[in-house]
């Protein structure tokens, strides 16, 4: 089963993780890491290399991060380059994470999607879940309608 870390400043971790719950229910082979203020980075790291090896069943891992180039995305990045090398290999970074990412990785879980085809979908499904609306967006009907 394809395991997932979630890694974040914060709690949003665990927020992501427990609205995910609330559409999907139970998730599996999940595990969130957080980073609290005063937290040493270098823990973070530790933490984050625990929950690989935790949710690590042999079909590959995604973390999931909040921000690239942040220090979960970082810590991220160096214990992945740590990893023996048949881990490190099954292994995918994501940075910018929301919670339709989050919902796209737990779909590609249940379908057992192969970790090397599921990395590039949930990157997909995080810009395909953006979109911006303004009133001015809509068209005034001069016509009324005749009812």
């Amino acid at each position: 089963m394809l395991g997932i870390v979630i890694a974040t400043h914060g709690k949003l971790s665990d927020g992501l993780k427990d609205a995910a719950e609330v559409i999907v229910g139970v998730t599996n082979n999940i595990a969130t890491v957080n980073l609290n203020s005063g937290d040493d980075v270098q823990e973070l790291g530790k933490k984050i290399e625990a929950a690989v090896k935790e949710v690590d069943q042999k079909a590959g891992i995604i973390i999931l991060t909040d921000l690239v180039s942040a220090s979960p995305y970082n810590q991220s990045l160096l214990i992945t380059n740590g990893l023996d090398p048949e881990l490190q290999a099954n292994v995918y970074v994501i940075g910018g994470v929301n919670l339709p990412m989050l919902l796209e990785t737990i779909n590609h879980q249940i379908l057992s999607t192969p970790v090397e085809q599921a990395a590039p979908a949930i990157m997909a499904q995080g810009a395909d879940s953006l979109d911006i609306w303004h009133a001015s967006a809509i068209e005034e009907d001069d016509d009324e309608d005749d009812f």
